[in-house]
């Protein structure tokens, strides 16, 4: 796993929903990407805010799917034999917006998935590292 970080070390965020939408895109990328595969995660914290992205390698999610990615219960066609509720997407969409966030997801089939995830600065809450 890779880890890469730019900008200011602080920004005024809930940590526990950050760190809930962190797990969650962390296990994903884990689980539906084979064991020699990079994952990679990116932070920058300036100005705008902190922006967040999670890239794997893995199976990636066909197009037909990714309309319905943040629904509740939703797995895609491809993961049938790979365990999991459905709600783990849910829950990072949901916690996205209560953070007034924004979530892309990019993805291609056996190349892998990037979820790119924008949460707004509110008033001076970038520290000045």
């Amino acid at each position: 796993m890779n880890y890469i970080h730019t900008g200011s070390e602080e920004i005024v965020l809930d940590p526990s929903i950050l760190k809930h939408i962190i797990t969650n895109l962390l296990s994903n990328a884990i689980k539906f990407s084979p064991e020699d595969k990079t994952i990679t995660i990116k932070t920058n914290c300036d100005y705008s805010g902190l922006d967040l992205v999670v890239s794997d390698e893995g199976i990636g999610i066909p197009d037909v799917d990714r309309e319905h990615l943040f629904e509740r219960f939703f797995r895609a066609t491809n993961v049938s034999h790979i365990q999991g509720t459905g709600l783990g997407l849910h829950i990072v969409s949901r916690y996205t917006e209560l953070l007034e966030g924004t979530i892309q997801c990019m993805s291609e089939l056996e190349k892998g998935t990037t979820f790119d995830l924008h949460f707004p600065a509110k008033n001076n809450t970038i520290g000045n590292s």
